[in-house]
């Protein structure tokens, strides 16, 4: 599993710190990834009632970010989720990082999280 640290050197010969979500969908294109994981802090992307939501289609994060159902640093996961999708990228996890149980369990048919596809 690649670590990559999320700083870039501009122009300038300047070190800048990337969005580490947008630089994750980036390296998963790049590198023609299937199902990238992202870990956050939270259980997974919530809905209007504060459940998770197991599955997420690309064409229905607009609704729930224009909703405000989803706010703070889950929009750019989401906008992230979807350039790598459009990119390519199969589907992407967003998975809690409390225990590296969790990540052993990112799978198609993991109950944990929250899977982004694009269909």
């Amino acid at each position: 599993m690649p670590v990559i640290a999320s700083l870039a050197l501009g122009m300038d010969g300047e070190y800048y710190n990337v969005n580490a979500d947008q630089m994750a969908a980036a390296c998963a294109v790049a590198c023609g990834a299937e199902a990238p994981v992202f870990l956050t802090d939270v259980p997974g992307v919530w809905n209007a009632d504060k459940e998770v939501i197991r599955r997420l289609r690309a064409g229905e994060i607009g609704k729930l970010t224009s909703g405000a159902v989803v706010r703070g640093g889950m929009l750019p996961k989401l906008e992230s989720c979807q350039r790598a999708l459009a990119g390519g990228v199969s589907r992407v996890h967003i998975v809690p990082a409390k225990s590296v149980k969790t990540l052993l369990s990112a799978t198609p048919r993991a109950r944990v999280g929250t899977e982004v596809v694009a269909a």
